[in-house]
């Protein structure tokens, strides 16, 4: 058991400590699954109960977006679902922070609720489930007529209202020394470095890792484990969707801590409970591969790299699953396409020749190319992710080409 009375010194807590690094805070991780929650929730605890009030009780609920029963009752309903070793994780956190479990349940699963599409009946279903009966409110967007009512959000395990806009995976010949390089770039407008939380992981089982989330938050869309696994993932909205589930950031985060391969980590998203629709790519650094799946509730699609590169935006392009997404808009109109056209255009610009660091400048010519470029020039903001998997090490990529990128090798932390 933890001494509850435990002092922090010099922001440690036993084998744990949160540290800032060239703008980054990085939280180090260590023990069952309750005691790095606790300690997790004892670190941070100012900001998981910022992001608490912020975004859950100011933001969805005091402005009218979501019911506070109805986000409950959704948040208790995932909850079952999520394997327990995870919400023992969060029950640490809760203690940790000094908040309710319902709090850090609510702050892991809302993002699934209020940031997809859903259909109309499984809405009504939850409704109804409620006891006493009322009439919730679901933001302006809600119209019993339509599929369903979307709000925007984001995933739990990024930034809220910040969802990834494009993935990308190169090795082999497509690199300047054939080890794999895993990146993803962030949509407009970019997150601020000091939101974004880097969390190195040594747990009593399984892998040690290091993923990138937010104070308060157990699960992650993009992150590299010990066995030189890597994952990305970005949202991909589909008609074949469920409320009844487990997050997508969490069933990554199994893959993170479980998977020391690629069939591994395919058989974790394919057994998985899942929610909603989404495009993942998973590397091997060790041989080194990646394939792309794609899924939504019912259905999967796996793709291996053809040219030693794999891209995805925010649509599918396995052909029955993009049957799933018609109803919802034209993909031929989407702006998705448009992104996958550009991110296409840069790999080819760059085959044969990318490091870690060109693909970094990849990166941040997108990002500044766009309009968010002008926002982000004024504060320290991350335009997106690199992973050089061989090297055990995960940078952020930021705005200015003048400032050092965060940068932490795993190898060096566990």
């Amino acid at each position: 058991m933890i001494d509850r009375d435990v002092a922090i010194a010099r922001n440690r807590v036993g084998d744990a400590w949160v540290e800032q690094r060239d703008g980054l805070r990085i939280l180090h991780l260590r023990g069952t699954p309750y005691e790095m929650g606790y300690q997790h929730g004892v670190l941070l605890r100012e900001e998981v109960r910022a992001r608490i009030r912020d975004y859950v009780w100011d933001g969805l609920i005091g402005e009218g977006r979501v019911s506070h029963l109805l986000l409950l009752r959704h948040a208790r309903e995932v909850g079952s679902r999520i394997p327990s070793e995870y919400r023992e994780e969060m029950a640490g956190l809760a203690d940790g922070a000094m908040v309710s479990y319902s709090e850090v349940l609510l702050l892991n699963t809302y993002g699934d609720l209020i940031a997809q599409p859903w259909p109309d009946n499984q809405v009504q279903d939850l409704i109804l489930s409620l006891s006493p009966p009322f009439v919730p409110h679901l933001g302006p967007g809600y119209d019993p007529e339509r599929i369903s009512p979307v709000a925007q959000g984001g995933s739990s395990g990024v930034v809220p209202g910040r969802p990834p806009r494009g993935i990308f995976a190169l090795f082999g010949s497509a690199t300047r020394d054939r080890t794999l390089l895993h990146g993803l770039d962030f949509a407009s407008p970019p997150p601020p470095l000091e939101e974004l939380l880097l969390v190195v992981y040594r747990p009593e089982a399984g892998n040690g890792f290091v993923g990138l989330g937010l104070p308060g938050t157990v699960g992650f869309q993009i992150g590299l484990n010990e066995e030189q696994i890597s994952v990305t993932a970005l949202p991909s909205p589909s008609q074949d969707a469920s409320l009844e589930g487990t997050p997508l950031s969490l069933v990554l985060r199994e893959v993170l801590q479980y998977a020391g391969d690629i069939p591994t980590a395919v058989r974790i998203l394919a057994s998985a409970d899942r929610t909603t629709g989404h495009n993942v790519l998973v590397g091997d650094g060790k041989r080194p591969l990646a394939e792309a799946v794609e899924f939504s509730t019912h259905l999967y699609a796996v793709f291996e790299a053809e040219n030693d590169f794999l891209v995805r935006s925010n649509h599918y392009l396995d052909a029955t699953l993009a049957e799933t997404q018609r109803s919802l808009s034209d993909p031929e109109e989407d702006s998705s396409w448009e992104h996958l056209e550009v991110l296409l255009k840069a790999v080819d610009s760059g085959y044969g020749r990318f490091d870690a660091s060109r693909l970094e400048r990849l990166i941040r010519d997108i990002g500044v190319a766009g309009e968010e470029g002008q926002a982000a020039e004024e504060e320290r903001v991350v335009l997106g992710v690199v992973l050089a998997v061989g090297d055990l090490e995960i940078r952020l990529v930021t705005a200015s080409a003048g400032d050092p990128p965060p940068v932490l090798k795993l190898d060096e932390e566990l």
